[in-house]
């Protein structure tokens, strides 16, 4: 029977969650591949991926051998080429410090060290209270040879909170520089050197000192360290999806399906096809599965850091479409940046907003895109969108009066509600966009993102046995399909929708795997009115 204690969804103490039964997906033999060297090591991941708890597994790791890794794939590995070795960790998390400007975190910094001093009964040589944080650290290391382990985790925390102040901003990156700088000497007498962040700095700027870091992101086969895989799913939480399933009254089945149209689809390198579930995401979801699927990414402040907002600034004028599907190149995404002096495709794809898919080209090769991995971080992206780019911004009331409607209307299969919400949709997101109601499809674009932001599962260009369906949003027990139309005279109207209703019957839109109960809608909206003027259902 499934038990929600063993749910680590507020744990990222790895000796804690072992210590406690909690649930650990086992990745350890990707683990031991990454720090079996010597050599400075760096991920970046998204926000709520898990590197805290990576970086917590390191530090049992190296100061207490296997100890706490009975049974993981680890445990055989490490002991044949450690033989049982123990480390002098030092463990910094950059995100745990308080401070307000470089002097205060240098202080933070160096009081952190010289409590690791203590509490590991480090022999080193006298800390003057002259000696800044990189001074102590360069004495730890130098007086210590071959013993110390250093694990920074969230490197860049001090950069992503003063993106608001350029010169602020600057002063973190000459001290990280000179921290990293200070080090420099000694990272051959340190056993492992492991780096975490979100975001990739430019080798020349913070990570300039560390000339031979090695950067995961940049190996395919580290794709899946963190993240769960489909397999994980499976593997780890079948229960407590059969129990989620039972919950919202829908088979496991089906449950599993919502689970990865929500919360999967990110892929961390071009040539490695492994699509991973968001641990935070999941865990959130399966804990409490009676508040539904739930855009978890957003509500924890995974969608709106300063530097999407800052970047979503300033593209007033790229419109929504042409960002939620980009061609690019694999050099573009792992290009290393600046915050000002931004490679916005990195930005997007590092902190989890797109992520890689590729597609068969007309070459007979393959070509790579940026899109939102999931529903939910699509959802956020819109939103974003719609808050900051739109010359009248959007505000939470907003949001949530369309969210709530939306769900309402579906469940309650209020028809003439749903449809009104539409025209509302139409009239609030199309009104300062001069292309919005000269296309219909356009006009149906405004419904898909309405329903996207809703957290609702829309899709475009639904492929049937015999065309493509305008739109299709997919619930548990239900499968909607709308054709839209685009009246551009009112006496178009009538003649317009019946056309819409036999292309919709005639090419049975719909009818597609899963079976579920069907309903479809013909829609036609008035471009005059710019709302919604006739529409029928069809059973």
């Amino acid at each position: 029977m499934q038990n929600p204690e063993r749910l680590p969804t507020s744990n990222n103490r790895f000796e804690d969650l072992r210590n406690s039964n909690q649930i650990y997906v086992d990745h350890t033999d990707l683990l031991y591949e990454a720090v079996r060297f010597k050599r400075p090591t760096f991920l970046s991941r998204p926000r709520r991926f898990g590197k805290s708890l990576l970086v917590s597994t390191l530090e049992s790791l190296f100061s207490k051998g296997t100890e706490f890794f009975h049974g993981l794939k680890i445990e055989k590995l490490w002991e044949e080429s450690e033989k049982g070795r123990t480390y002098k960790v030092i463990h910094l998390d950059f995100s745990s410090l308080t401070y307000s400007d470089k002097n205060e975190f240098d202080f933070r910094l160096s009081e952190r060290l010289k409590d690791i001093i203590l509490t590991q009964q480090i022999k080193v040589r006298e800390i003057l209270p002259s000696d800044d944080a990189g001074t102590i650290l360069y004495k730890i290391v130098s007086d210590n040879p071959a013993q110390t382990v250093l694990l920074i985790d969230e490197y860049d925390y001090p950069l992503t909170h003063s993106l608001e102040n350029k010169e602020l901003f600057e002063s973190y990156r000459q001290y990280l520089q000179g921290f990293f700088g200070a080090i420099k000497g000694v990272t051959g007498d340190m056993r492992f050197i492991f780096i975490t962040g979100v975001g990739r700095f430019a080798k020349t700027s913070v990570f300039s000192q560390l000339n031979n870091l090695r950067d995961l992101g940049l190996e395919s086969k580290f794709a899946p360290l963190l993240g769960y895989t489909d397999e994980d799913m499976h593997q780890y939480f079948d229960e407590y999806v059969e129990n989620a399933a039972k919950t919202l009254n829908i088979s496991k089945e089906e449950c599993y399906s919502q689970i990865k149209s929500h919360y999967d689809g990110y892929r961390f390198h071009v040539d490695n096809e492994t699509t991973l579930h968001s641990p935070w995401s999941v865990l959130n979801f399966l804990s409490a599965p009676e508040v539904g699927f739930k855009n978890f990414w957003y509500e924890t402040g995974g969608a709106y850091p300063t530097l999407i907002s800052k970047y979503i600034r300033n593209i007033q004028k790229t419109p929504l479409e042409s960002i939620l599907k980009i061609k690019c190149g694999p050099q573009t995404i792992n290009q290393f940046y600046d915050y000002f002096d931004v490679t916005p495709l990195s930005i997007l794809y590092q902190t989890g907003y797109l992520t890689i898919r590729t597609e068969a080209n007309d070459l007979g090769g393959q070509s790579i895109f940026l899109v939102p991995p999931n529903l939910e971080v699509h959802s956020s992206l819109v939103q974003l969108y719609y808050r900051d780019v739109r010359k009248d911004s959007l505000d939470d009331d907003t949001f949530y009066d369309f969210s709530s409607a939306l769900r309402s209307n579906f469940n309650n299969l209020d028809y003439k509600a749903l449809i009104k919400v539409f025209s509302a949709a139409l009239n609030t997101f199309g009104y300062d966009d001069n292309e919005a109601f000269k296309s219909e499809h356009y006009c149906r674009d405004i419904v898909y993102f309405t329903l996207t932001l809703s957290g609702i599962n829309a899709q475009r260009e639904v492929i049937s046995a015999d065309g493509r369906a305008d739109l299709v949003v997919e619930l548990t027990d239900k499968r909607f399909v709308f054709e839209f139309k685009l009246a551009k005279t009112k006496s178009s109207e009538d003649k317009l929708l019946k056309e819409a209703e036999n292309q919709i019957v005639d090419k049975r839109y719909g009818e597609i795997l899963p079976l579920k109960d069907l309903i479809r809608i013909p829609v036609v909206i008035s471009s005059e009115n710019k709302a919604i003027a006739l529409w029928k259902v069809v059973e």
